[in-house]
Protein backbone atom coordinates (compact mmCIF):
# COMPACT_ATOMS: atom_id res chain seq x y z
CA UNK A 1 0.00 0.00 0.00
CA UNK A 2 1.23 3.75 -0.82
CA UNK A 3 2.03 5.88 1.65
CA UNK A 4 -0.83 7.99 1.05
CA UNK A 5 -3.29 5.48 0.98
CA UNK A 6 -2.32 4.28 4.06
CA UNK A 7 -2.52 8.14 5.49
CA UNK A 8 -5.69 8.77 3.48
CA UNK A 9 -7.22 5.84 5.10
CA UNK A 10 -6.10 6.88 9.06
CA UNK A 11 -7.26 10.37 8.32
CA UNK A 12 -10.35 8.88 7.39
CA UNK A 13 -11.28 6.60 10.68
CA UNK A 14 -10.32 9.45 12.51
CA UNK A 15 -12.18 11.92 11.00
CA UNK A 16 -15.15 9.66 11.80
CA UNK A 17 -14.68 9.08 15.14
CA UNK A 18 -13.88 12.42 16.08
CA UNK A 19 -17.57 13.50 13.83
CA UNK A 20 -19.49 10.86 15.57
CA UNK A 21 -17.78 11.93 19.05
CA UNK A 22 -18.33 15.34 18.47
CA UNK A 23 -21.94 14.88 17.10
CA UNK A 24 -22.75 13.25 20.22
CA UNK A 25 -22.23 16.29 23.02
CA UNK A 26 -24.42 18.77 20.58
CA UNK A 27 -27.25 20.62 21.93
CA UNK A 28 -28.97 19.14 19.32
CA UNK A 29 -28.43 15.35 19.64
CA UNK A 30 -28.88 16.07 23.42
CA UNK A 31 -32.37 17.60 22.40
CA UNK A 32 -33.50 14.87 19.63
CA UNK A 33 -32.25 12.55 22.48
CA UNK A 34 -34.93 14.37 24.94
CA UNK A 35 -38.10 14.62 22.89
CA UNK A 36 -37.63 10.76 21.88
CA UNK A 37 -36.73 9.17 25.29
CA UNK A 38 -37.67 11.85 27.82
CA UNK A 39 -35.54 14.12 30.25
CA UNK A 40 -35.47 11.64 32.94
CA UNK A 41 -33.60 9.21 30.55
CA UNK A 42 -31.09 12.20 29.26
CA UNK A 43 -30.36 13.35 32.98
CA UNK A 44 -29.83 9.51 34.32
CA UNK A 45 -28.39 8.42 31.27
CA UNK A 46 -26.78 9.86 28.44
CA UNK A 47 -23.62 10.63 29.87
CA UNK A 48 -22.81 7.44 30.97
CA UNK A 49 -24.20 5.91 27.83
CA UNK A 50 -21.93 8.78 25.70
CA UNK A 51 -18.95 7.24 28.02
CA UNK A 52 -19.40 3.74 26.85
CA UNK A 53 -19.71 4.88 23.76
CA UNK A 54 -16.92 6.84 23.38
CA UNK A 55 -15.03 4.36 25.31
CA UNK A 56 -16.35 1.67 22.18
CA UNK A 57 -15.70 3.76 19.45
CA UNK A 58 -11.92 4.77 20.40
CA UNK A 59 -11.21 1.43 20.66
CA UNK A 60 -12.83 0.68 16.81
CA UNK A 61 -11.16 3.43 15.32
CA UNK A 62 -7.83 2.46 16.96
CA UNK A 63 -8.10 -1.46 15.40
CA UNK A 64 -9.00 -0.06 12.52
CA UNK A 65 -5.99 2.21 11.81
CA UNK A 66 -3.77 -0.90 13.62
CA UNK A 67 -5.00 -3.14 10.61
CA UNK A 68 -3.79 -0.31 8.18
CA UNK A 69 -0.04 -0.89 6.98
CA UNK A 70 2.81 1.31 8.67
CA UNK A 71 6.16 1.99 8.88
CA UNK A 72 8.79 3.57 11.72
CA UNK A 73 9.99 6.96 10.80
CA UNK A 74 11.82 7.47 13.82
CA UNK A 75 12.98 4.84 17.09
CA UNK A 76 15.16 6.77 19.40
CA UNK A 77 17.63 5.62 21.74
CA UNK A 78 17.33 4.57 25.31
CA UNK A 79 17.73 7.65 27.08
CA UNK A 80 15.21 9.60 24.70
CA UNK A 81 12.07 7.32 25.29
CA UNK A 82 12.77 7.14 28.69
CA UNK A 83 13.02 11.40 28.28
CA UNK A 84 9.92 11.03 26.04
CA UNK A 85 7.91 8.66 28.10
CA UNK A 86 8.62 10.67 31.43
CA UNK A 87 7.20 13.70 29.75
CA UNK A 88 3.91 11.44 28.70
CA UNK A 89 3.46 10.09 32.21
CA UNK A 90 3.69 13.93 33.53
CA UNK A 91 1.29 14.91 31.24
CA UNK A 92 -0.99 11.63 32.57
CA UNK A 93 -0.56 12.52 35.66
CA UNK A 94 -1.64 15.93 35.24
CA UNK A 95 -4.69 15.40 33.62
CA UNK A 96 -5.71 12.77 36.37
CA UNK A 97 -5.30 15.90 39.10
CA UNK A 98 -8.30 17.13 37.50
CA UNK A 99 -10.05 15.02 38.92
CA UNK A 100 -9.31 16.49 42.24
CA UNK A 101 -11.40 19.21 41.99
CA UNK A 102 -14.36 17.95 39.59
CA UNK A 103 -16.62 15.42 39.95
CA UNK A 104 -14.46 12.39 38.10
CA UNK A 105 -17.68 9.62 38.54
CA UNK A 106 -20.44 12.95 37.19
CA UNK A 107 -17.76 13.24 34.25
CA UNK A 108 -18.25 9.74 33.64
CA UNK A 109 -21.82 9.68 34.25
CA UNK A 110 -21.77 7.02 36.79
CA UNK A 111 -22.71 9.46 39.74
CA UNK A 112 -25.96 9.94 37.82
CA UNK A 113 -27.39 6.44 36.98
CA UNK A 114 -26.04 5.36 40.94
CA UNK A 115 -28.15 8.44 42.22
CA UNK A 116 -31.12 7.02 40.12
CA UNK A 117 -31.20 3.43 40.51
CA UNK A 118 -30.60 3.93 44.49
CA UNK A 119 -32.32 6.76 45.68
CA UNK A 120 -34.71 7.70 42.75
CA UNK A 121 -32.62 11.09 42.59
CA UNK A 122 -32.87 13.12 39.32
CA UNK A 123 -30.81 16.47 39.30
CA UNK A 124 -28.20 18.69 38.13
CA UNK A 125 -28.30 19.84 34.33
CA UNK A 126 -29.06 18.57 31.12
CA UNK A 127 -26.53 15.71 32.00
CA UNK A 128 -27.46 15.12 35.55
CA UNK A 129 -24.25 17.47 36.60
CA UNK A 130 -24.71 19.16 39.55
CA UNK A 131 -21.27 21.20 40.02
CA UNK A 132 -22.65 24.65 38.66
CA UNK A 133 -20.09 26.54 40.19
CA UNK A 134 -16.96 27.04 37.50
CA UNK A 135 -14.01 25.42 38.37
CA UNK A 136 -10.59 27.83 38.66
CA UNK A 137 -9.13 26.05 41.37
CA UNK A 138 -5.84 23.16 41.62
CA UNK A 139 -4.89 22.27 37.68
CA UNK A 140 -7.39 24.48 36.52
CA UNK A 141 -5.80 27.95 38.05
CA UNK A 142 -2.76 26.19 35.85
CA UNK A 143 -3.95 26.24 32.61
CA UNK A 144 -7.91 26.14 31.48
CA UNK A 145 -8.00 22.95 29.87
CA UNK A 146 -6.01 20.20 31.69
CA UNK A 147 -7.23 17.41 30.36
CA UNK A 148 -7.03 19.05 26.65
CA UNK A 149 -3.35 19.38 27.72
CA UNK A 150 -2.98 16.33 28.92
CA UNK A 151 -4.24 14.24 25.67
CA UNK A 152 -1.76 17.09 23.43
CA UNK A 153 1.03 15.80 25.79
CA UNK A 154 0.87 12.44 25.77
CA UNK A 155 -0.06 12.34 21.54
CA UNK A 156 2.96 14.58 21.20
CA UNK A 157 5.42 13.13 23.21
CA UNK A 158 5.66 9.52 21.45
CA UNK A 159 9.10 8.64 21.03
CA UNK A 160 8.68 5.97 18.86
CA UNK A 161 6.77 7.45 15.94
CA UNK A 162 5.35 5.44 12.87
CA UNK A 163 3.60 6.89 10.01
CA UNK A 164 0.50 6.10 10.81
CA UNK A 165 1.48 7.16 14.83
CA UNK A 166 2.07 10.69 13.44
CA UNK A 167 -1.50 11.06 11.31
CA UNK A 168 -3.23 10.66 14.60
CA UNK A 169 -0.72 12.61 16.49
CA UNK A 170 -1.17 15.74 14.57
CA UNK A 171 -4.82 15.18 13.98
CA UNK A 172 -5.41 14.48 17.83
CA UNK A 173 -3.44 17.77 18.82
CA UNK A 174 -5.64 19.71 16.28
CA UNK A 175 -8.97 18.38 17.62
CA UNK A 176 -7.86 19.06 20.95
CA UNK A 177 -7.08 22.43 20.34
CA UNK A 178 -10.80 22.81 18.62
CA UNK A 179 -12.41 21.07 21.62
CA UNK A 180 -10.92 23.63 23.51
CA UNK A 181 -12.03 26.32 21.57
CA UNK A 182 -15.51 25.32 21.30
CA UNK A 183 -16.12 24.39 25.07
CA UNK A 184 -14.63 27.97 25.81
CA UNK A 185 -17.58 29.03 23.54
CA UNK A 186 -20.21 27.08 25.49
CA UNK A 187 -18.98 27.62 29.01
CA UNK A 188 -19.23 31.61 28.22
CA UNK A 189 -22.83 30.94 27.15
CA UNK A 190 -23.22 30.02 30.69
CA UNK A 191 -20.98 31.87 32.93
CA UNK A 192 -20.57 35.12 30.89
CA UNK A 193 -18.49 37.48 32.15
CA UNK A 194 -17.02 35.37 35.23
CA UNK A 195 -15.58 32.56 32.06
CA UNK A 196 -14.46 35.85 30.36
CA UNK A 197 -13.03 36.91 33.36
CA UNK A 198 -10.98 33.37 34.32
CA UNK A 199 -9.97 33.67 30.53
CA UNK A 200 -8.16 36.81 31.00
CA UNK A 201 -6.51 35.39 34.35
CA UNK A 202 -5.49 31.81 33.16
CA UNK A 203 -3.79 31.00 30.16
CA UNK A 204 -5.57 28.14 27.60
CA UNK A 205 -2.46 25.83 27.20
CA UNK A 206 1.09 26.74 28.43
CA UNK A 207 1.65 27.89 32.27
CA UNK A 208 2.54 31.36 32.67
CA UNK A 209 6.06 31.35 34.43
CA UNK A 210 6.07 34.29 36.65
CA UNK A 211 9.30 35.59 37.79
CA UNK A 212 9.29 37.85 41.40
CA UNK A 213 12.25 40.17 41.06
CA UNK A 214 13.43 41.00 44.45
Amino acid sequence: MIWHEATGRVILVFLSFAFIHSLCVTSFIKSQTQRLLGETFVKVFYRFVYTCFSVITAAIAAHLINMIPDIYLLTGPAWFRWIMHSIQISGLIFGILSFKVINSHEFLGIAQVWRYMTKKEIKGDVEGITQARLVKTGVYGIVRHPLYLAGIIIFTFEPNITRNWLTVSILADIYFIFGAFMEEKRLIKIFGDEYIEYMKQVPRFLPRISLNNK
